[in-house]
């Protein structure tokens, strides 16, 4: 008799466990169907930027003429700006170079480059002129870095000026070694944001003599 009775208790037991699933799956499928659907994403807005038109040539010119206008202006000690007015000199220079080859997209666009690396090489000697002392280590390490980096590209400058065509590309070559020169005094006497700026502003002005050896260089060799 009881086991006639758990029997029948087992049997009920599954027979609601059964029921109770299947009713549980009807009531989630009739939820699914009621829930209204999600919304399509809406296209992103493209930004404000994207519309506008690239600058011109001749706005490269306007902004390196401006830039050299705003720095002539500048006045420093006569202690400190003899490689300051020279590459003053230089950005004078190549944008006078800039605007005879306007007839060359090639040749422009190589002359207003380096012409803005010997401005960026400007703003920073004017920037290290006004920078105090700071003895932090990472401020060494980086500064120990770019020193590190600038030493090798001034070992380029005199290949680049050999094949720039430029008869002042001598004087870039010294404004280089003289900016990395004052770079590792500065670094010796632990003024190292100092040393970053000169380190960076000698390898601007590499750079400038590599874009004039490209401007120089219309048909390049292509290396396979």
């Amino acid at each position: 008799m009881r086991r006639g009775f758990c029997v029948i208790k087992q049997s009920m037991r599954k027979w609601f466990l059964r029921t109770g699933a299947i009713y549980g799956i009807f009531f989630c499928v009739g939820l699914y169907a009621q829930t209204p659907p999600w919304p399509s994403p809406k296209p992103p807005v493209s930004r404000p930027e994207a519309k506008k038109p690239r600058p011109k040539q001749q706005d490269w010119l306007a902004v390196a003429q401006k830039r050299l206008e705003s720095l002539n202006g500048i006045k420093t000690q006569d202690a400190e700006n003899a490689d300051f007015k020279n590459l003053l000199e230089r950005a004078t220079d190549l944008i006078d170079q800039v605007k005879s080859s306007e007839g060359n997209q090639f040749q422009y666009g190589r002359r207003i480059l380096a012409a803005n690396a010997v401005l960026d090489a400007a703003d920073r000697v004017l920037l290290a002129m006004k920078t105090e002392k700071n003895s932090g280590e990472n401020d060494s390490r980086v500064a120990g870095f770019v020193l590190q980096g600038c030493y090798f590209r001034v070992r380029q400058a005199d290949y680049f000026a050999g094949i720039s065509g430029d008869k002042k590309s001598g004087l870039y070559v010294k404004l280089a070694g003289s900016l990395y020169q004052q770079g590792r005094s500065a670094y010796d006497a632990k003024e190292y944001g100092k040393a970053r700026l000169l380190g960076d502003a000698s390898s601007s002005v590499v750079f400038a003599l590599e874009r004039m050896a490209q401007a120089a260089t219309p048909d390049p060799h292509i290396y396979k």
